[in-house]
């Protein structure tokens, strides 16, 4: 008895390969191949009996090459277990079995459709006077169509199979790159958070006490923010904002922050931690640096199908550029892995000013 839970992969793939348009195309061409084949084979018969000869002239190519197309790869991807393929005898005895089977059925279809035996013979292309049965028809059928299947089924099978595995592996490899992505920064955060208290603790106790506190917040908040692919723009300033903060302690007045911020784009979700690498930056390389601290500027702004995020600072020139630093570095390669080479990233000087954007032009942006 056949397991449904067993059934349901092998229904899924069915139904992924109905869905494929290259395989109708295939299948299209063969069938209009085979029946312009057959009609320049039996055209006295189609004036004589057209309605059966008629029909089986033009169903029968359009179902032979559905079986070979969609048909012949079934018993190559049952298994009986969670194996994506049965082993190869397994397989080579599942479909010859099943190919028989369909095979059986479409001559039996055929035999029914013309009826009259001489009528087979001319259909069949075979001399006049010619009585085939039903059996020699099976027999030539079977002896020639089903080693035919199993080799085509085969050949369709596997190619899938490894298109899917290469998909799974590449799946597999991005999401581990994902986490080692996200574990190397929420780290990096810290230690350079930890590295501005230390001042702080020789400085004024007291503040230092409640930027620990407000740290181990902004921790947590960045392993919630940093544990998914995708996060909304909203909760991504709400962290920044946190970060803010806590360096808002140990820079004071030296840290003159200015939003300009499309709160219309809050919804939209990109992946994490695509700001708060350039505010830090800005603040370690900008700003901390220079005794008189500086102005720090943060936007989002609609760029015509896309978006634009933009931190810009004062304090001193270029700190770091594209390609130098665990943030950055970070920032670049989940660009690359979330949106491909349609992102960008630019960090440039503009004067006394440095400038660092991300530019996402194609996403879905609320109206």
């Amino acid at each position: 008895m056949l397991d449904p839970m067993r059934l349901a992969p092998l229904q899924q793939y069915f139904r992924s390969r109905l869905r494929k348009r290259t395989s109708w195309l295939v299948v299209m061409v063969f069938a209009l191949v085979f029946t312009a084949l057959q009609l320049m084979v039996v055209p006295a018969s189609l004036q004589s009996h057209p309605p059966g000869v008629l029909v089986n002239a033009l169903l029968m190519p359009f179902l032979v090459s559905f079986c070979y197309g969609f048909l012949t790869p079934l018993p190559w991807r049952w298994s009986g277990d969670d194996r994506s393929r049965p082993s190869l005898p397994r397989g080579v005895v599942q479909a010859l079995l099943f190919n028989a089977a369909v095979i059986l059925v479409l001559v039996t279809f055929s035999w029914f459709m013309v009826r009259d035996a001489s009528l087979k013979a001319e259909a069949l292309g075979l001399a006049k006077g010619t009585k085939p049965t039903f059996a020699s028809l099976l027999a030539t059928n079977m002896l020639g169509g089903v080693p035919l299947m199993t080799i085509i089924g085969a050949i369709i099978s596997f190619a899938g199979i490894t298109e899917e595995e290469k998909a799974a592996a590449e799946a597999r490899l991005e999401e581990a790159q994902w986490v080692l992505l996200r574990g190397q920064l929420s780290p990096h955060v810290l230690f350079n958070s930890l590295n501005g208290l230390a001042e702080l603790v020789r400085q004024d106790p007291l503040a230092a006490e409640q930027a620990i506190l407000d740290l181990a917040e902004l921790y947590r908040a960045l392993l919630r923010h940093g544990d998914r692919p995708k996060a909304p723009l909203g909760d991504e300033r709400a962290l920044v904002q946190r970060f803010l903060a806590v360096e808002g302690l140990r820079l004071g007045a030296r840290l003159r922050a200015r939003w300009d911020w499309d709160e219309a784009l809050d919804g939209v979700e990109v992946p994490p931690f695509l700001l708060q690498p350039l505010v830090e930056n800005a603040l370690k390389h900008g700003i901390a640096p220079h005794p008189e601290g500086g102005d720090l500027a943060i936007s989002l702004q609609r760029e015509g199908r896309g978006l634009r995020l933009r931190v810009e600072n004062t304090g001193r020139g270029l700190g770091l550029v594209p390609g130098t630093g665990v943030g950055l570095c970070n920032l670049e390669a989940r660009l690359r892995l979330a949106c491909g080479p349609t992102a960008a990233f630019h960090l440039r000087s503009e004067g006394a000013r440095t400038v660092a954007t991300v530019d996402l032009p194609n996403l879905e942006l609320p109206r």
